[in-house]
C-alpha cells in the first residue's frame, strides 16, 4: 500500500449526488478537494431517482395513516411498500425509533425541519447547477398528486394546513382543472394537489456526471478506490484507507450513501440507516406526453418526463442491499400506472434499482462528528437526495468554514439517535 500524494485539504467520500454537490460547493468556496468512490460517479441511488423535485414530502414516514394502512401495505403484491422476512430483525430498532415521530411534538418538530431544506432546496439546486453549467437539466413546471377514488383526496387534504404553514404552495384541482394540465390523465380521476412550485429533473444521472465533469475539468482529484477506514493521524489530520492505497487529508466527509453508516460506526454512532430499495421502469416510448411529474395518489409513485423517456419510479422494499433485485416490483409499476395513464406503452421498458439511505424519521445526517475535528458526514437523505442535494452541500461547506449553516442543522444531527 502506498500513500497518494495529497493535494487536497479535504477528502469527500462518495460521488453520488450528495458527495459531487459538496465538493463542487467545497470546490466553489476555494477548498482543495479530493473524490473517493469505490465505483465510478452517479451509479448509485441518485442516478435512478424519480426527478420530481417536490415540495410535497415534508413528512416522516412514518404517520398515523401510514400505521393504520401498514398490514394491507406489507401484505399486498402490488403494495408500495415490502420488508423481506430475513431483514425484519434489522428492522425492529428502526421501527421503533420511526413509531417515535408519532408523537405530535416530534412529528412537528420533523416536518419544520424537512421544510427548511426543502422550501430552499431548489433555488440552492439551480443556483449549483448554473455553477457548472447544468442548468439546463432543471425546470419548474409544477407538480401533480392524482387520486382515483374520493377517500384518498380527502385524506391527502388534510395535510394542506401543514403545508401552508411552511409555506408551501398547494391546490386542489378537480377532475376537468386536473385534465387541462395533463390530458393524458384518465377520466376516472376524482381531482388532484397541484404543487405549482414544485420542480423536475429531466436526467437525474447527467446532472451528477455534469458536476463531475466540471470538477475535473477544474482539477479535482477522482480516486476510483472503496474506502475501507478512517483513522486519525499523528498530526491530527486524518488517513483515508482505501482498497489499493490511502489519502492523507486534514478534513473527510462521508457521502457514501448507505455505507456511510458502517465507517462511522467507529466514532460511536448507531447503524440505524435502513436499505430502502427503489425500483425504476424507463420508458423510452411511452406513447403519452407529460409536461411535468404526475403522482398517483393511492399507490403512490411517480411518472416523470425525462430526457430519453418516461420515468415510472417509487415503491420501497426493505431489505439487505446485496439482495437479488425483484425487478417485477419495477413491471409492476407499468401495471398501476395504466389505471391513471390509459393510452401509456412500454413495449421497450428497461427496469432498475437502486438503494435508499433512510432514516426512521426520515430526515437526513447533516453535520460533524462528535469530538473529532475535521470530520463531517452528510448522508440518509432517503426520497429527497436529489431534491436536497445543493442544501445539504451549502451547510456542510458551511461547518467546514466555521460559518453558520444557511439552516438549522441540529435537527439533522445523528446524536438524536444517541
Amino acid at each position: 500500500m502506498s500513500d497518494i500524494e495529497v493535494i487536497s485539504e479535504v477528502v469527500v467520500i462518495g460521488a453520488g449526488i450528495i458527495g459531487l454537490s459538496t465538493a463542487l460547493q467545497l470546490h466553489l468556496k476555494g477548498h482543495k478537494v479530493t473524490l473517493v468512490d469505490g465505483d465510478k460517479p452517479m451509479q448509485g441511488c441518485s442516478a435512478g431517482n424519480a426527478g420530481f423535485l417536490s415540495q410535497a414530502n415534508i413528512f416522516p414516514p412514518a404517520t398515523s395513516d401510514i400505521i393504520l394502512k401498514l398490514p394491507k401495505l406489507l401484505f399486498s403484491k402490488e403494495g408500495p411498500l415490502l420488508i423481506a422476512p430475513g431483514y425484519l430483525p434489522k428492522m425492529i430498532p428502526w421501527t421503533i425509533k420511526a413509531a417515535a415521530t408519532l408523537n405530535k411534538q416530534r412529528f412537528q418538530d420533523i416536518v419544520n425541519a424537512f421544510s427548511s431544506l426543502i422550501t430552499r432546496s431548489q433555488s440552492s439546486l439551480h443556483s449549483l447547477a448554473s455553477q457548472a453549467g447544468a442548468q439546463d437539466y432543471l425546470s419548474t413546471e409544477g407538480g401533480l398528486v392524482c387520486f382515483l377514488t374520493r377517500e384518498s383526496l380527502e385524506a391527502k387534504k388534510k395535510n394542506i394546513p401543514q403545508w401552508q404553514a411552511q409555506g408551501i404552495d398547494v391546490e386542489v384541482f378537480n377532475r376537468s382543472q386536473t385534465r387541462e394540465l395533463e390530458p393524458g390523465i384518465t377520466e376516472n380521476i376524482v381531482g388532484s394537489l397541484f404543487f405549482k412550485n414544485s420542480g423536475r429533473c429531466n436526467n437525474p444521472q447527467g446532472l451528477g456526471l455534469r458536476y463531475f465533469a466540471w470538477l475535473t475539468q477544474q482539477g479535482v482529484t477522482f480516486v476510483e478506490e472503496k474506502v475501507l477506514d478512517v483513522n486519525q493521524t499523528d498530526n491530527g489530520g486524518w488517513r483515508i484507507t482505501t482498497t489499493n492505497s490511502s489519502l492523507n487529508a486534514s478534513k473527510v466527509i462521508f457521502c457514501a450513501g448507505f455505507y456511510s453508516a458502517s465507517l462511522l460506526k467507529k466514532f460511536g454512532y448507531k447503524a440505524l440507516v435502513a436499505s430502502e430499495r427503489g425500483y425504476h421502469l424507463m420508458l423510452a416510448n411511452a406513447g403519452i406526453s407529460l409536461t411535468r411529474p404526475v403522482v398517483f395518489g393511492e399507490p403512490y409513485f411517480a411518472a416523470t418526463p425525462m430526457e430519453h423517456g418516461l420515468r415510472l419510479a417509487g415503491t420501497a422494499e426493505f431489505c439487505q442491499p446485496n439482495r437479488t433485485p425483484s425487478m417485477s416490483r419495477a413491471f409492476m409499476l407499468r401495471d398501476l400506472a395504466k389505471r391513471y395513464l390509459p393510452a401509456l406503452r412500454a413495449e421497450h421498458a428497461e427496469p432498475w434499482m437502486g438503494i435508499r439511505p433512510t432514516m426512521p424519521d426520515g430526515l437526513p445526517a447533516i453535520g460533524a462528528v462528535k469530538d473529532q475535528p475535521g470530520l463531517y458526514y452528510a448522508y440518509g437523505h432517503g426520497h429527497n437526495g436529489l431534491m436536497t442535494s445543493a442544501i445539504t452541500a451549502e451547510c456542510i461547506t458551511a461547518l467546514v468554514d466555521n460559518k453558520t449553516p444557511p439552516v438549522d442543522i441540529t435537527p439533522f444531527a445523528l446524536e438524536r439517535f444517541a
